[in-house]
């Protein structure tokens, strides 16, 4: 299927007219040629006055769909966006299932919300898949939403943008790009919607512990979990609850940590949501494998939510940590070695956490009369470790370094 740019490039060519003659007195001529290079995408008023010039209908240039069709594909689209599960590899696979089923109307959709969105979730499967032609269709969908006057959906695409630096841990980059987009959407609609205010508290504050700043990142945090009492909003309210929760839990607060994790619980008794009780478990055992040592009480938890918390990343890590403190080192071996990095796991903290993998593994390995592998481990995970901020993940790191080397020395 040609592309639009190349569509109207060949009827013009077919008419005899030259860039200048199409352009006429609207347009310029360097701005019709990157629109039929597929450079720039025209607004629907140029669009109309180019089929005009050429005198055509303009859905002759946009060949567009038949609505119903386009309606169920956007249906089906999202049913699959919604529904992705797994980490990792099994994630990869389901984005790319998306796009393959996208690509073949890319180049056809015409000018309609349903358009954007597809052409959103196209751009953003290619971006996490790693294809080159991501760009494209993203701006498109931006171009669409702002003609729309969509700003709520623009709003999410500069969400996006700041995430995907985010991704490339390029936090402090991250932050200015979240910051400059917020400060642009509230100067021109003067009062963000509280949903996108929530939405940029939420990621803003996360991005403040990504540079290290955790006043700010607490500040705001806090901020959001008031507003949303105050204007009786449940949206983010769980993804707040859990960052507060751990937030507390990394500054030793244990009186706030279970402020939130029983606010968490309350939430997920009231939503009847068992994934936000599995999240809420999820902070209690990692609070008894990492911080109290309580091994026991981790694995016991870790088993009574099993089937809620599903064989993922988190559970191979929590599982192996559990089993060390027992002292069953070769079954807990057996759960690191099972344990994979996902590969969406971009913040510092989430990083910190799975880091230590490596280091339970030097100190196993030592338990089992393997030194040579215990070092590799070691000089390993001290490597991983050391860009990261200054958490206790970074202080056993290092210690466990400290401790297999001198061994050595």
């Amino acid at each position: 299927m040609a592309t639009l740019g190349a569509r109207i490039k060949q009827i013009r060519k077919k008419q005899g007219l030259t860039l200048q003659a199409l352009a006429g007195d609207e347009l310029s001529k360097g701005m019709l040629s990157l629109i039929e290079n597929n450079k720039a995408n025209p607004s629907m008023e140029s669009l109309s006055y180019i089929a005009e010039r050429l005198g055509i209908d303009r859905t002759e240039l946009l060949q567009e769909m038949p609505t119903a069709e386009l309606r169920s594909l956007l249906d089906e689209i999202e049913e699959k966006h919604r529904n992705i599960a797994g980490t990792g590899d099994k994630m990869i696979a389901e984005y790319e299932k998306i796009v393959e089923r996208i690509h073949p109307y890319v180049d056809k959709l015409p000018f309609r919300y349903e358009s954007a969105r597809l052409l959103e979730i196209y751009s953003r499967c290619c971006y996490h898949t790693k294809r080159f032609d991501w760009k494209p269709a993203f701006g498109r969908a931006e171009a669409i939403y702002e003609q729309l006057h969509l700003i709520n959906s623009v709003a999410d695409l500069h969400m996006f943008r700041a995430l995907m630096k985010l991704s490339e841990r390029r936090y402090e980059e991250a932050l200015e790009t979240l910051q400059a987009s917020r400060k642009m959407f509230e100067e021109q609609a003067g009062v963000l919607d509280p949903l996108k205010k929530l939405d940029f508290d939420y990621y803003e504050s996360i991005l403040y512990s990504a540079t290290g700043d955790k006043v700010n990142a607490r500040r705001l945090m806090e901020e959001a979990i008031t507003y949303s009492k105050e204007h009786q909003i449940f949206y983010q309210i769980n993804a707040l609850y859990r960052l507060a929760g751990f937030e507390a839990l990394l500054a030793g607060d244990l009186e706030l940590k279970n402020y939130y994790i029983g606010k968490l619980r309350l939430f997920a008794e009231f939503s009847e949501d068992e994934d936000i009780t599995a999240y809420a478990n999820a902070i209690e055992i990692h609070y008894f494998n990492s911080f109290t040592h309580e091994y026991e009480k981790a694995d016991q938890l870790l088993e009574e939510n099993r089937k809620q918390m599903g064989m993922d990343d988190y559970y191979y890590l929590e599982k192996g940590k559990a089993l060390y403190g027992m002292k069953h080192y070769a079954e807990a071996l057996d759960y690191f070695k099972q344990h994979r990095m996902n590969p969406f796991m971009p913040h510092p903290y989430d990083l910190s956490m799975h880091y230590e993998k490596e280091a339970y593994m030097a100190l196993i390995y030592e338990q089992l009369g393997d030194h040579e592998q215990a070092k590799v481990y070691a000089q390993k995970a001290k490597e991983l470790i050391e860009p990261m901020p200054d958490l206790p993940y970074k202080q056993f790191i290092l210690e466990t370094y400290r401790k297999i080397f001198d061994k050595a020395g």
